[in-house]
């Protein structure tokens, strides 16, 4: 399915990310510059191209996501997931254009599920705590909207699932125009997308039936519980 163009420009950093792809499939007028173009960490970059291109929206997806290695090595994972975001922050406040930060449902704990948008983050990792960090600086501007959501790509890309981790995540494909459908939407201040609440196992043996079995308690790296999220109650 591909949306019909609209009137607002919509500028999109991440374009060569899992969600940016497939954003552009689905609306192939969004405005994608390569990482050359507007790396997010040179705040010049990014407001000369919101100043080229004079979009009425910025969505913000580009993300440092590996949770693993910013466990071990978290000074990349700082570096674009806050100070970038502070960079593009500063160019949408001068320019006075809307911001959609794309977040995460890892900013929760994990310790009780169906988190709603009301309910305060306790982020647990370190790649957690970056897009935690990020979001409540996103919140120091008004004209802000803040999409807390979580994909795989077209299939489950590991050999293990968790039977006992549970969420609303969903492939790309699905949530990709669920998020552009709040990019669009008049929507401000904090939205949930997902999928029904499921464990991560049941998620994988949808398009991976070989998938094994694991525990979060077998993983060397800290995971939460329960991120759902309640779509409810937006603001």
């Amino acid at each position: 399915m591909v949306l019909t163009d609209s009137q607002n420009k919509i500028l999109l950093t991440g374009g060569s990310g899992l969600l940016g792809k497939e954003l552009l499939k689905l609306a192939p007028y969004i405005h994608a510059p390569a990482h050359t173009e507007c790396d997010i960490l040179n705040y010049s970059q990014v407001l000369k191209t919101i100043e080229d291109i004079k979009p009425s929206i910025v969505v913000h997806a580009a993300a440092f996501t590996d949770v693993k290695l910013a466990e071990k090595s978290p000074d990349a994972c700082i570096e674009t997931n806050v100070i970038g975001t502070i960079n593009v922050i500063k160019a949408c406040k001068k320019k006075k254009t809307k911001l959609v930060y794309i977040s995460t449902d890892y900013v929760f704990d994990g310790k009780k599920g169906n988190y709603s948008i009301n309910d305060g983050i306790n982020p647990l990792s370190k790649y957690a705590k970056t897009k935690g960090a990020a979001e409540l600086l996103v919140r120091t501007y008004d004209n802000h909207l803040i999409i807390r959501t979580s994909f795989f790509g077209h299939s489950f890309p590991y050999e293990k699932a968790c039977t006992n981790q549970w969420t609303t995540k969903d492939y790309v494909d699905v949530i990709s125009l669920k998020v552009l459908q709040a990019v669009k939407s008049n929507k401000k201040g904090i939205t949930h997308i997902g999928s029904r609440r499921r464990s991560i196992y049941e998620i994988a043996k949808e398009r991976n039936p070989h998938v094994k079995k694991i525990k979060i308690e077998d993983l060397d790296f800290p995971i939460p519980q329960d991120v759902s999220l309640n779509m409810e109650n937006d603001e």
